[in-house]
């Protein structure tokens, strides 16, 4: 095998917004290439910092979301998640999404009871959106859910062995939901 040079970074010469709303932003930018080719690439600017839990419950059983979404067009598992509100601690906003989705909440916040997983980039040929992930244990039923308009949830409970083999079975694509289960892995967690 050939032993290629370390890649090089572009330069950005401009960028243009294109489109905006409360989601993203798509960003155009005019870049010039280590050889020195010019190039035009669009990229994904997110509204904010992503967040997400993955709840256990006494029994161990995991707490996951149904949910469609559109831009895969079919009904998938996920974690309860979201954006963080500016300057948010981002622990407690992915306990406020696990609530606002779900209701559910650990009966007592403490370092034993949620603990911070990791983070993943969402997407990073696309930009630099990107979500950190908790986990927390002890998961009880605390407030009425109050999702957002577009989130017409599902909300299950599945063993941790099921979890597992929907993982390694690619039933579950979701890129949280899949590096959540390998940071508990990782851990000896799950």
């Amino acid at each position: 095998m050939t032993d290629h040079p370390e890649p090089q970074a572009w330069t950005t010469r401009a960028t243009r917004t294109v489109f905006r709303n409360r989601w993203t932003a798509v960003e155009l930018d005019r870049v010039a290439l280590p050889d020195g080719r010019e190039y035009e690439y669009t990229r994904l600017q997110p509204a904010g910092i992503g967040v997400g839990v993955i709840g256990f419950n006494r029994a161990g059983e995991v707490l996951l979301e149904r949910e469609y979404r559109h831009g895969v067009g079919e009904v998938i598992w996920q974690l309860p998640g979201g954006l963080a509100d500016d300057g948010e601690d981002l622990q407690a906003a992915g306990l406020r999404e696990l609530a606002e989705e779900t209701g559910y909440r650990p009966r007592i916040v403490s370092p034993e009871t949620v603990r911070y997983l990791g983070a993943v980039w969402d997407n990073p040929a696309l930009g630099p959106g990107h979500s950190h992930l908790f986990a927390a244990w002890g998961l009880e039923r605390a407030t009425q859910e109050s999702p957002d308009e577009t989130e017409l949830l599902a909300i299950r409970w599945r063993s941790a062995e099921w979890l597992r083999e929907a993982v390694r079975s690619g039933g579950i694509r979701d890129r949280t939901v899949i590096a959540a289960v390998a940071y508990l892995l990782l851990n000896g967690w799950l």
